[in-house]
């Protein structure tokens, strides 16, 4: 994931199965899901393939709840389209509410200093004075299930899960009407873990539904197994989707290949042209050190020209005519000494 926040890696083509294979295989679930809820800031994309072989991977695998994450960001992304896609999200939903353990949502503590930055824009955020919790949230992404679901074939098993959204979500008048309305379409089975949710929650029990849903527990007629006929249905939309799936998966896999090695043939010219320019420039580099070191023997004569032409040359200054010195005369007898005084 760090590697995926560099600026060089946005140039190579990524494959959302690759990455969380080895996010699963080295963080494990329960870091691998806030990866994948944060795109924008990994640039990791869920697509219906990566989607369903998690889904199977951590039901398989007893995390209940982050294959239902899973399957709402799924459900986010409209991927839920198609039968294969839509039956196992369902599935993930259903097995996490079998074994539903309500998560409390943990306090953040605001601090008492406030801390004031200058910005250069005017940034205004209204809080949400009731945020929606994380089972809301997978409530809400169930009951838009359903109507992928009913769209992609599955209109039986959308009804049911939509009862589930509505009491997950906490919705309970609309969950009353519902079950007022589709109860003959509604499985003995949902309507128990319906039931089950309710007592598991946190807060006031809503006794109105809960008497709605005991008396249609009482008179319901469908008593097959919803489980069953899940498993059934998602064995029968894989054999006839799963194909379909995977020849995607291979033609998505190709164009990544081509592009991977597009982008390393482009990186590895760029790196060419860097190296041809950093070898360019350590050669001028050491000219112009060898330059330097025989600049005083290049411009000798030149610097020899230089010094004799600043010499300035002073004319002697002479007071009165020149006298030419006489030839001494060893016999010469000054006129002041006679010969007479010796």
């Amino acid at each position: 994931v760090r590697l995926r926040k560099q600026k060089e890696s946005t140039s190579v083509p990524l494959l959302p199965n690759l990455v969380v294979k080895q996010l699963l295989d080295f963080n494990g679930p329960q870091e691998t899901i806030p990866v994948l809820q944060n795109p924008l800031q990994y640039g990791i994309f869920i697509d219906q393939f990566t989607g369903c072989h998690l889904i199977d991977l951590l039901i398989h695998n007893g995390s209940d709840r982050e294959a239902a994450q899973v399957a709402a960001l799924l459900i986010d992304r409209n991927l839920c389209n198609n039968e294969l896609v839509a039956s196992l999200a369902i599935q993930a939903f259903y097995t996490f509410l079998k074994s539903f353990q309500p998560k409390v949502a943990e306090k953040i503590e605001e601090p008492t200093e406030v801390e004031k930055v200058r910005v250069k824009f005017v940034r205004n955020y209204v809080k949400d004075a009731n945020p929606k919790t994380e089972d809301q949230l997978l409530g809400e992404a169930m009951i838009k299930l359903a109507a992928s679901a009913n769209e992609a074939g599955l209109k039986d098993f959308g009804h049911n899960i939509e009862l589930l959204g509505y009491v997950l979500s906490g919705r309970i008048g609309e969950a009353e009407k519902y079950l007022g309305q589709h109860k003959d379409l509604l499985y003995k089975e949902i309507l128990e873990l319906s039931r089950q949710v309710i007592d598991k929650m946190i807060g006031e029990k809503p006794t109105e539904l809960i008497n709605l849903l005991d008396q249609a527990i009482k008179e319901c007629k469908r008593t097959d197994s919803f489980a069953d006929n899940l498993n059934a249905r998602v064995k029968v939309s894989a054999g006839s989707l799963e194909p379909q799936l995977m020849s995607e998966y291979l033609k998505s896999y190709k164009e990544w290949e081509t592009g991977y090695q597009r982008a390393l043939e482009e990186q590895q010219r760029i790196q060419n042209i860097h190296d041809r320019v950093e070898k360019i420039e350590s050669t001028l580099r050491a000219l112009e050190t060898r330059r330097q070191s025989l600049w005083y023997f290049e411009n000798k004569e030149e610097i020899d020209i230089q010094i004799y032409k600043k010499k300035v040359f002073y004319p002697k200054r002479w007071f009165g005519k020149k006298k030419k010195p006489k030839t001494v005369d060893a016999f010469y007898v000054p006129p002041e000494i006679s010969r007479g005084g010796n």
